[in-house]
């Protein structure tokens, strides 16, 4: 079967997941990508990748002005390429792929990592119930919706969905090519993802100040860069190593203490966040630490799996900290989380889901 993955964004793992999924399960996979910063350096995992090479910013309101060039050039590449599906990731690539399946006659499978309005609080109210609106009655046209974890489907509610699978946004299984390091010296907090103020990157920097064991190794990019550089610079216990391939953060994260994710609530999508960050850590046992704001912390607190903190509560994040000291609750918690990742979250559960999900849909 041919299938086109369509991704706005080349800095996220996910989609490249799950095209080596497909691709490994038989099926003839290209993926279109939008590579904003020239930085996508993958190898060939039995995938064709063809690059937008437009420089534009991620994670700016900004970024809206670019988006009609991004969508004529999908929309050029859909009619141009035969396929028997269309599989897109998020509203910024879902109107292209709706109007290419009615005049290709493809199958629509649509995966949500992020629910556009909920991310664009700058904007006027009227504009993002636009987006919401726009994105909703998007879903009605796929075959398939795909969302990253239960608690989006209030995100979604009130769209005409045809079918509705769940895939979480967990790892493969990386512990049997990586091995956790020898114990650290100090205790090793690690982070790599966006670097932006609504991560609170600030609260943990401001939190290992004053805490002289730890040691905090940041990865990324993002508009807090130069935040985060100058922190660095300044700051003993503090490493900032720049922007990470994939497969360099999780070797980072097997020799790491403690990883963590913070998502500022005043943005309504982090209600919803269903990070990668939590199910890495579960899959290397590490503990986590992420704020109670999210509804990935339910998993962390059922799953006891890390500590849950109030966002931006220092004093909270210190107490965790030193109790995170502990080898033996770092064992217990990484334990925990190792044998919900192995029973519940891991890739190979939900690689059946998604192979099984084309094998019911398409004939």
């Amino acid at each position: 079967m041919k299938i086109i993955l369509v991704r706005s964004r080349s800095i996220d793992s996910a989609v490249f997941k799950l095209a080596e999924t497909l691709s490994k399960n038989g099926h003839s996979v290209t993926l279109l990508v939008w590579d904003r910063q020239n930085n996508l350096k993958r190898e060939n995992k039995g995938y064709n990748v063809h690059r937008f090479s437009l420089r534009a910013p991620y994670d700016k309101w900004t970024a809206l002005f670019y988006l009609p060039l991004w969508w004529i050039y999908e929309f050029y590449f859909l009619l141009i390429h035969n396929a028997d599906v269309i599989h897109a990731c998020d509203f910024d690539t879902l109107w292209p792929a709706v109007i290419a399946k009615f005049i290709k006659k493809f199958k629509l499978f649509y995966i949500i990592y992020d629910f556009y309005a909920d991310n664009l609080i700058k904007l006027p109210e009227f504009v993002r119930k636009t987006i919401a609106f726009l994105e909703k009655s998007g879903i009605k046209f796929s075959d398939t919706l795909f969302l990253v974890d239960e608690s989006r489907y209030e995100q979604v509610k009130g769209a005409k969905i045809k079918k509705l699978i769940y895939i979480y946004n967990s790892p493969p299984d990386y512990s049997i090519t990586h091995e956790t390091g020898i114990p650290n010296d100090n205790l090793v907090i690690f982070y790599a993802g966006l670097l932006d103020k609504s991560r609170g990157l600030e609260y943990i920097i401001a939190t290992v100040k004053e805490l002289e064991f730890t040691k905090l190794i940041i990865a990324g990019n993002g508009n807090y860069k130069n935040v985060i550089e100058k922190e660095s610079e300044l700051t003993k216990n503090i490493t900032y190593l720049g922007w990470l391939n994939h497969d360099d953060v999780l070797e980072i994260s097997f020799q790491a203490d403690v990883l963590f994710a913070f998502y500022d609530p005043i943005i309504p999508n982090n209600k919803y966040a269903s990070p990668n960050k939590l199910f890495e850590s579960m899959m290397c046992g590490k503990p986590i630490i992420m704020n109670s704001e999210t509804s990935a912390s339910k998993i962390v607190q059922n799953e006891d799996c890390g500590i849950t903190v109030n966002y931006g509560d220092i004093k909270s994040i210190k107490d965790a900290l030193i109790k995170l000291q502990s080898p033996d609750l770092r064992e217990k918690l990484g334990k925990n989380g190792r044998r919900a990742y192995e029973t519940k979250y891991s890739w190979k559960i939900m690689e059946e889901r998604l192979v099984k999900s084309y094998d019911c849909e398409v004939i």
